[in-house]
């Protein structure tokens, strides 16, 4: 309500200022709320507050457009350890999904904030820092494969590989690369 009365005193000085001495009708006078997209009001449903776009570690650019496609370099979970040792397969799905928000984040940066320009998630390719019997890779990126589809139903499915290491940088115990199409 502030808002509106700060709003209604500057037109009207505005006005004023310009030789108009007329009120604006009143509907003039409502401030359009900004508007909420699709994916936006999906991520809320989901409980999920997308952070600020990372910025990289090393001599890299986190995103780069070419065309209508965005490559979304590895992103990866606050989380360090290796899976099957330090980490179950349940606990790295949830890094996985991490991961995928932090994918999100870089998407929406790439999108100019509007993350309902995505056509699809064309390819994700999953690496998990494991030991060398585990073999449950795919089931660990499913928590970004996953997060994907329930944002953007089947388009959010992509063409993917899952593989495991024995380091990645910095200790993450997951990274995850993307590639989406947008309008």
């Amino acid at each position: 309500m502030l808002r509106r009365a700060l709003f209604t005193t500057a037109l009207a000085s505005f006005l004023a200022a310009c030789g108009k001495t007329e009120q604006a009708p009143e509907a003039e006078l409502e401030t359009a709320a900004p508007s909420v997209g699709k994916v936006d009001t999906k991520l809320a449903e989901l409980g999920i507050e997308l952070p600020e776009a990372a910025t990289p570690i090393a001599a890299y650019t986190p995103i780069r457009k070419v065309g209508n496609m965005v490559y979304i370099a590895g992103q990866g979970p606050q989380n360090r350890g290796v899976v099957g040792s330090d980490y179950t397969t349940e606990q790295a799905y949830g890094f996985a999904r991490a991961a995928g928000i932090s994918v999100l984040s870089q998407l929406k940066k790439a999108c100019d904030g509007d993350l309902d320009r995505v056509v699809q998630c064309v390819q994700l390719q999953g690496i998990v820092r494991s030991t060398d019997d585990f073999t449950e890779q795919h089931l660990v990126i499913n928590g970004t494969s996953e997060l994907f589809r329930d944002i953007f139903g089947d388009a959010g499915l992509a063409a993917r590989a899952a593989v495991g290491t024995n380091a990645l940088p910095v200790g993450f115990v997951c990274e995850v690369i993307a590639t989406f199409e947008i309008a």
